[in-house]
């Protein structure tokens, strides 16, 4: 008798050690994440001030200021219920769903000292979850706000139906996070493109009645409970750790586009649909045709590329006089080439480009590269302007003088900037 009371004496006294150290540990686990959701916070904060600076915030107001006036101006222009107005509202509030992804802020070392955690990330990721929902927030209300005009004018929605609309939209996106949350266990799986087109369906059906929105918040509550209850058994490390590691390249990327991100993993991708482009050089120099191939695969020149020449066709949307807009897509034909020059010492640092038969001056082969990039460029503004301005003497004259603009910095700037670089 003594020893059963001994025995079961004991047991009570592990199991209050376990609970103790179950909650140490879980305060551990708890704290990691705040210090991890600080860490990260101050980082963001500090691209965040080089990316929105005085003069790109300047910049930002007065094309909004600039799009609200156009807004407000063409609303009342714009014919009422029109078949298209309601799906092309429903895919606006389904693309708005789309930014923002589960913030878990893992690392890889976490792979192996944090292996035994399994049970403790449920309390690791209950604050980051709340984390990842503001910047979704942020956008939605943004779209909501700007599209209820739209709604309440040209589709007549009232408030009230307008309102159950913007509360499933903020559901959907918290059911989404709910499920990539989920996910991170080997038990559940589900689909990006699946969960998209249910989304559009049902907020494409809200937009008909008003007791068809209420009945779809409805499900869709009684669908988040059930989701919510649900527990994250299980975790898969690796999948995580992968999931983390892309959006957060993805961040950095967008950074990356106005300062130097020492963070942001550069990785070369093959674009088969650009293949055709390199098949014309493969008759040329070893060295053109190693340039041009990284000018189309490496992500910092093609994206530079592309967001100058997407930068040149907004302004031609946006602006109306001619000469203005001459002056302004001269000036980004030029910053292009400027900001296109260092891929001259692209492979100076690796050895085996210095080992192979290859004439290592490859001052030629660079003007030539960029000077095929601009014209590229220019051909795609040329081809706007016509249709914009509808054919006129005027858009084929300013396509002819930026054509000559470019001739003028790939044969007299280039090679002077080239030559300092050697």
């Amino acid at each position: 008798m003594k020893l059963s009371i001994i025995m079961v004496y004991q047991v009570l006294i592990l199991l209050i050690r376990f609970t103790k150290f179950f909650q140490e540990s879980r305060c551990k686990m708890v704290e990691l994440a705040k210090k991890r959701l600080e860490e990260n916070i101050k980082k963001n904060l500090r691209y965040l001030r080089l990316v929105f600076n005085d003069f790109f915030v300047l910049a930002l107001i007065f094309l909004f200021g600039g799009f609200m006036y156009w807004y407000a101006q063409n609303l009342p222009k714009i014919p009422a219920n029109l078949w298209f107005y309601k799906p092309l509202l429903a895919i606006v509030f389904t693309i708005s769903l789309v930014p923002g992804e589960l913030v878990t802020l893992l690392r890889k070392a976490d792979l192996q000292f944090l292996f035994v955690k399994d049970s403790e990330m449920a309390a690791y990721l209950k604050k980051l979850k709340g984390y990842s929902l503001v910047l979704p927030f942020i956008i939605l209300t943004l779209v909501i706000g700007i599209a209820f005009p739209f709604a309440g004018i040209k589709l007549g929605i009232q408030l009230g139906g307008y309102s159950i609309i913007a509360i499933l939209l903020y559901l959907l996106k918290a059911v989404y996070l709910q499920l990539e949350y989920l996910s991170l266990s080997f038990q559940y799986h589900y689909s990006k493109v699946l969960f998209y087109l249910i989304a559009f369906l049902g907020i494409y059906a809200s937009l008909f009645d008003f007791s068809a929105s209420a009945a779809l918040l409805i499900a869709l509550i009684g669908f988040a409970i059930y989701i919510f209850k649900q527990k994250l058994d299980s975790f898969d490390w690796s999948k995580a750790y992968e999931k983390e590691r892309i959006r957060q390249n993805r961040v950095f990327i967008f950074y990356s586009m106005f300062t130097d991100v020492a963070e942001k993993a550069v990785v070369i991708k093959r674009r088969k649909y650009l293949d055709f482009l390199l098949n014309f050089q493969k008759t040329k120099s070893a060295n053109q045709f190693l340039l041009q191939r990284n000018l189309l695969r490496n992500p910092d020149y093609i994206s530079l590329l592309v967001r100058m020449t997407a930068f040149a066709v907004l302004l031609s949307l946006v602006i109306t006089d001619t000469n203005m807009l001459l002056i302004l897509s001269a000036l980004v034909t030029f910053l292009t080439a400027y900001q296109l020059l260092p891929i001259k010492n692209l492979y100076q640092r690796h050895i085996m480009y210095h080992v192979m038969p290859i004439k290592k001056d490859n001052t030629r082969e660079v003007k030539s590269v960029i000077t095929w990039a601009l014209l590229l460029q220019v051909i795609v503004i040329a081809i706007v302007w016509i249709i914009i301005f509808k054919i006129k003497v005027i858009a084929l004259l300013n396509a002819a003088i930026l054509l000559l603009f470019m001739l003028m910095i790939t044969n007299l700037y280039l090679p002077i900037k080239l030559k300092k670089k050697r």
